[in-house]
């Protein structure tokens, strides 16, 4: 059973690289802070998912995970031939993943607490 610290924890940290995100599309002309924004972001997303696969046989979390892999290494030749364009397939699976994240988090956030989740 996934915990609501755990839950409470991934959906703040992902909240917060999400708004860096926001803030640093119109600011930043170079888009360095942008990618790199986007590559903490998407391995973050892959460890929570990775977690919630191999730790909470969590069955959703282990098609994402392989599409992140795949998405990951389909990039280089992406870039090669799409050049900017690739880094919005990788966006747009962050932002699918965030919701997904925060859907999870609600149902997580709305069962009754048991008595081993007290903290």
């Amino acid at each position: 059973m996934v915990s609501r610290l755990r839950m409470k924890l991934d959906l703040l940290v992902q909240s917060m690289l999400m708004v860096l995100l926001a803030l640093a599309i119109p600011l930043e002309p170079l888009h360095i802070g942008l990618k790199i924004t986007l590559i903490v972001l998407v391995l973050l997303q892959m460890l929570s998912a990775a977690q919630l696969w191999l730790w909470h046989t969590y069955r959703p979390a282990r098609a994402y995970l392989w599409t992140f892999f795949l998405v990951g290494l389909l990039l280089p030749i992406g870039l090669y031939f799409f050049n900017p364009l690739a880094w919005l397939f990788l966006l747009a699976l962050a932002v699918i993943y965030f919701v997904h994240t925060i859907r999870v988090a609600v149902v997580v956030l709305r069962r009754p607490r048991s008595f081993w989740d007290i903290s």
